[in-house]
């Protein structure tokens, strides 16, 4: 058997992921070849071609160009698996023309939604009315006057999307709400194979709890952007501090973004923000320990729905209870309410500011239960050698096929 992991994003999520998973494939002795379209310490394929009109996502899927890199690794159809770690999914009609099996991870949304975020209420990405509407909301100037002229492009984007992932052999999703969109969207249920790939994790030790006699302290670590709830997670510090003066808030890589800095200035409130530059994943790895020794609780307050959350898994890994967006997919999955971390309201500041003031009430020893137990669920949910078996067998199985 062999694995050919092709990449196109250096993403820290998915990059991380493919990392872990190439390893642990060699570890168990199977012949794993990690290719990247961009420069990398592996196999670094050819960059797809520039167009002015189109991005990046069109040209690196582009049929010719799907050639090119299938050319390059010249997989054999008798022992070859093609996995496909996230949306390269131009590859997938050629690798079934020349015989190969295919997977690919479904682990954003992408194939399901035009923003790649299933944050638009009611739209469907397949009605016109419901599309433009979506894209009048989000976007300003010509674009917003021009939305129903770019819903067209938008459905027909989304139909290409579909009639290429239709071709692989497994698609692989990475929580049960992607499964249960996929099927909504009318993929094929017959193809979708649920795998908690993203569950896979460095070898990542328990961070000796050492509280802050005084303050009470959570953290912010995934990337400071709107979609993930930092900012509303910054507003409602500021309410709950005012109720608790104690509760400071971390959030590492938080002055690589302008905006967070600009509102925790705003909001006058340096003293209660701590921010700190964003570092390589691996050396984020190395500093969790200095990172999170004296936090209390991680918050993951995420407004879009999310399909998973590695920083939930990686802050569970290490001790610490995680506070999560109440019923948002993948979130939920990972986080057990009231035992391992809390599901909160996010979306209305007040409750979610209340529920801070609330949980920064509870005594450093029932934190401390609380983080010994996440650790403890998180490594009986998501173990490594189940999922790569899980993995493993699902490669035999298309090989015998």
């Amino acid at each position: 058997m062999r694995v050919h992991i092709i990449s196109e994003t250096p993403q820290r999520g998915t990059f991380a992921t493919v990392l872990l998973l190439h390893k642990m494939l060699i570890e168990h002795g199977i012949t794993s070849e990690l290719y990247t379209t961009f420069k990398s310490d592996y196999k670094t394929l050819p960059e797809p071609p520039k167009s002015r009109i189109f991005g990046y996502e069109k040209m690196v899927n582009e049929s010719n160009y799907a050639k090119k890199i299938l050319d390059i690794i010249s997989p054999d159809p008798k022992e070859s698996i093609i996995h496909l770690a996230n949306a390269m999914h131009g590859i997938l009609p050629e690798s079934k023309r020349r015989g190969v099996k295919s997977v690919i991870n479904i682990q954003y949304w992408w194939p399901t939604c035009y923003f790649n975020s299933m944050d638009c209420g009611d739209c469907d990405c397949k009605t016109l009315s419901k599309l433009s509407r979506s894209i009048k909301q989000k976007k300003s100037g010509i674009r917003a006057s021009l939305s129903y002229i770019e819903a067209f492009y938008a459905r027909r984007k989304l139909e290409w999307i579909k009639k290429n992932l239709v071709e692989a052999d497994i698609l692989l999703a990475v929580s049960n709400i992607v499964k249960d969109i996929l099927v909504q969207r009318g993929y094929p249920e017959d193809k979708i194979r649920i795998i908690n790939i993203n569950g896979l994790h460095p070898d990542i030790p328990y961070v000796p709890y050492e509280p802050s006699e005084k303050d009470f302290i959570f953290a912010y670590l995934s990337y400071p952007d709107e979609g993930k709830g930092v900012f509303q997670l910054i507003n409602a510090i500021n309410i709950a501090a005012r109720k608790n003066p104690n509760i400071k808030l971390k959030i590492p890589g938080g002055l690589e973004e302008p905006k967070v800095v600009e509102l925790v200035d705003k909001l006058g409130i340096r003293d209660k923000v701590i921010l700190t530059k964003r570092l390589p994943y691996e050396q984020y790895v190395k500093e969790l320990p200095n990172i999170l020794k004296d936090v209390d609780f991680i918050v993951v307050p995420t407004l879009v729905p999310d399909t998973w959350g590695r920083v939930v898994t990686e802050s569970m890994l290490s001790g610490r209870p995680v506070i999560v967006t109440k019923g948002n997919g993948g979130l939920v999955e990972q986080v057990t309410d009231k035992v391992d971390g809390f599901h909160v309201n996010v979306y209305d500041l007040n409750e979610f500011a209340e529920s801070l003031f609330k949980i920064s009430q509870l005594d450093k020893e029932t934190v401390r239960k609380m983080g010994l137990k996440a650790r403890e669920d998180i490594l009986l949910k998501y173990d490594n050698e189940k999922i790569l078996s899980q993995i493993i067998s699902l490669y035999r199985e298309l090989l015998e096929k």
